[in-house]
């Protein structure tokens, strides 16, 4: 009989230490990997079936790369399209039976899900004098020119009228893109942010 309650209560402390030990453990568990924009969502943009934008020939589609040039803006900018396509909920705008394999709507999801879209890390140093015809125009020609963007359905930008936007450019940067664009949020890169406010602050030069 003693044995038997000695035996019950060995088991019963056994039990009470693991379950303590594996709820204080929760705090030891590493959160699972992030997706990178860089290296994981951009080969996926900027590969062989997404040749419309990624061939440098001047088609109506808005391009995502030009050798070795990635226009990285230009690709944020259109998380809503790639949300939807990788959800199966929306197809491509350019029409045509254009789709993500599974494993590529799975990177793009969680990607999106995870929150913070850019994964650049302290971003880029700017240095010098930035100009709108060496610095901004190139940015604005890659990222916001389209048939659905400025020049499209918005309208046409250029240096006279972004001097007069500078009130709307200096709340779209400060936020990051969430506020300010009349068209809705923007997804903007840290280098992108980081030259328009340089620009500005030196004046706007052309």
């Amino acid at each position: 009989m003693k044995t038997r309650i000695m035996i019950t209560a060995m088991v019963t402390t056994m039990v009470i230490y693991a379950l303590s030990s594996c709820y204080k453990n929760k705090e030891d568990i590493t959160a699972l990997p992030k997706v990178s924009f860089r290296s994981e969502v951009v080969p996926i943009i900027t590969a062989g079936p997404c040749g419309c934008h990624n061939n440098g020939i001047g088609t109506r589609a808005v391009q995502f790369s030009h050798f070795d040039t990635v226009f990285y803006d230009a690709i944020l900018s259109r998380r809503a399209y790639l949300d939807s396509m990788s959800r199966l909920v929306g197809k491509h705008p350019g029409g045509g039976g254009i789709e993500f394999a599974a494993n590529e709507r799975n990177i793009i999801k969680r990607w999106i899900e995870q929150g913070d879209p850019y994964d650049d890390g302290a971003g880029c140093t700017v240095s010098g004098t930035i100009k709108y015809t060496v610095d901004i125009l190139p940015i604005y020609t890659s990222s916001c020119k389209g048939s659905t963007c400025h020049g499209g359905i918005a309208v046409t930008l250029d240096y006279n009228k972004m001097v007069a936007e500078k009130n709307d450019l200096i709340t779209i940067m400060n936020s990051g893109g969430s506020q300010g664009h009349p068209g809705g949020p923007l997804s903007l890169t840290t280098c992108t942010i980081n030259k328009f406010k340089e620009w500005i602050n030196q004046g706007q030069p052309q």
